[in-house]
C-alpha cells in the first residue's frame, strides 16, 4: 500500500512538471515559437476570420495580409486584441 502511494505521488509530480512545460519560454503572456512560420500563422488568421467573422469577407485581406507583410520583414506576429494581443517572434519568414 505504501509503495502504491509513493508511485501515485511521484506520478502526480511528473504530471505537474509536464503541465508547466508550455509555460517555459513565455514572457508577459507571449510564447516564442521557433518552429512556426509567418505563412502558417497567416493561415491561422484567415481561418479565424472565416470562423469568427464570416460576414466580413474582407477580413483576410484587410486584417491578415498586412500582418503577414510585417511578419515577413520582422519575423514577429502581433495577435489582435480579440486573441490576447500576444507577440510571437522568431517565426520562419516564409
Amino acid at each position: 500500500m505504501r509503495l502504491t502511494m509513493r508511485y501515485v505521488s511521484a506520478m502526480f509530480l511528473v504530471y505537474a512538471a509536464l503541465s508547466a512545460v508550455p509555460a517555459l519560454g513565455t514572457e508577459n503572456g507571449t510564447m516564442v515559437m521557433a518552429a512556426a512560420s509567418c505563412t502558417g500563422t497567416y493561415r491561422q488568421c484567415v481561418a479565424r476570420c472565416r470562423r469568427d467573422v464570416p460576414q466580413d469577407k474582407a477580413c483576410p485581406s484587410d486584417h491578415c495580409a498586412p500582418k503577414l507583410g510585417t511578419c515577413k520583414s520582422s519575423g514577429c506576429w502581433q495577435e489582435g486584441a480579440r486573441y490576447g494581443g500576444g507577440l510571437t517572434c522568431n517565426l520562419t519568414r516564409s
